[in-house]
């Protein structure tokens, strides 16, 4: 090493070793007002003030940025305290949610929460011989009591505690190559359910038509527009005339019913195989990886020390940094964000509700201040379940 990498070496070393003597000093200063945070915590509990008070830490931090000489700090300045009040309420939440089990978002869900049903009826979406129908038998078994409705929201109104027809509903909630099904993500807190499991089913889509019938002969094809994006490059091969219809299983059904050489639909072998139809051509899909994930959904939750994985659904305050807040939250407490999107909210033009799953429990009290302190950041909030991963199964 010669002289003046020596030189710089040893000039970082010095200037680390004073960061380390600063930082420990302040260490016992940031756990005493952790400490001073906890009795704040008890107090709230006693007068039953909210953790968040924007007044009070708008003021705090106008104070600190008035004490700051250097302009050139100030935005440090206002981020190091700004997170230091976060943790602040994500410990004075904790507390509260541990001391008093009545307070809390998180708390009264897991207070709605009730146990698995045994010999449960469930309605899935489409008809006999669907991938739903599948994702069912492989959740509940194959002796489990079924039925099958056309549309999303008819499958999903047998659970409503309004008029419940069904324990729960099977619903096909997110594909790997065409992304989220979009109306089910928005229908579930519509009617103010919750997600209670999910399963994850391989798709292999074929292309399937009456006897005797070939590749020649066919001039349209029949699915769901899901079924009919993830085989895209096969139809464009086949250069057939693509036609959306309500499920794949109903398709099939269909041409079984038109008799028709000149028709086909993608549905499963099994389905086809359920319909009296022969398998014209196997494995269609784009991707050879093609999986959907179906939710269980049910009127109330089923929370227990297996889940290990909660949604959410929120909107922001269109204020600057929220998102950066919440996301911050997460990393902070060292949670997995597993999936986060947005979509449009009707009538309402360029605002959008947010969709998040991260890996989690509803029981575990840090887990509960991350969400309480995400909820104080938003402008609405709604946990969509809690429930165990399809990939811990």
């Amino acid at each position: 090493m010669d002289s003046n990498n020596k030189t710089n070496t040893d000039e970082l070393k010095v200037l680390r070793d004073k960061i380390d003597v600063i930082d420990k000093q302040l260490l016992p200063l940031f756990l005493e007002r952790m400490d001073v945070c906890g009795k704040v915590a008890d107090y709230k509990i006693r007068s039953g003030i909210n953790v968040f008070d924007p007044v009070r830490e708008k003021q705090v931090l106008d104070n600190k940025l008035k004490m700051v000489d250097d302009s050139s700090f100030r935005s440090e300045v206002y981020e190091f305290f700004n997170s230091i009040m976060t943790i602040s309420r994500i410990r004075q939440t904790g507390i509260i949610s541990r001391k008093n089990k009545s307070v809390g978002l998180c708390n009264s869900v897991i207070a709605e929460s009730r146990q698995n049903i045994t010999n449960p009826v469930v309605a899935y979406f489409g008809d006999e011989g669907s991938y739903t129908e599948e994702a069912a038998i492989d959740f509940f078994g194959e002796d489990c009591k079924r039925f099958c409705k056309g549309d999303f929201e008819s499958v999903l109104k047998t659970v409503a505690p309004s008029n419940p027809t069904a324990d729960y509903a099977v619903v096909p909630i997110e594909n790997s190559s065409t992304g989220t099904i979009a109306d089910v993500t928005e229908l579930i807190p519509k009617f103010g359910l919750y997600v209670v499991g999910e399963v994850s089913v391989p798709i292999r889509h074929c292309l399937v038509g009456i006897n005797g019938a070939a590749e020649s002969d066919i001039k349209t094809v029949y699915s769901h527009h899901q079924a009919l994006m993830q085989c895209s490059q096969y139809l464009s091969e086949l250069s057939a005339a693509a036609q959306d219809f309500e499920s794949t299983a109903v398709a099939a059904k269909m041409i079984a019913e038109k008799n028709d050489k000149s028709c086909a639909a993608i549905a499963s072998e099994r389905t086809a195989m359920l319909y009296n139809l022969c398998v014209i051509k196997s494995d269609i899909v784009n991707s050879s990886c093609n999986t959907t994930r179906f939710a269980v959904v049910a009127a109330r939750p089923e929370i227990n020390e297996q889940c290990s994985k909660i949604s959410l659904a929120f909107t922001l305050k269109h204020e600057s940094g929220e998102l950066y807040r919440i996301l911050g939250a997460f990393a902070r407490c060292g949670l997995n964000l597993m999936k986060l999107e947005s979509r449009p909210i009707a009538d309402r033009p360029f605002e959008y509700r947010f969709y998040a799953d991260f890996t989690g429990n509803l029981l575990d009290d840090d887990v509960k201040a991350v969400i309480e302190e995400v909820r104080g950041e938003t402008q609405s909030f709604k946990i969509l379940g809690c429930y165990r991963d399809c990939k811990t199964q």
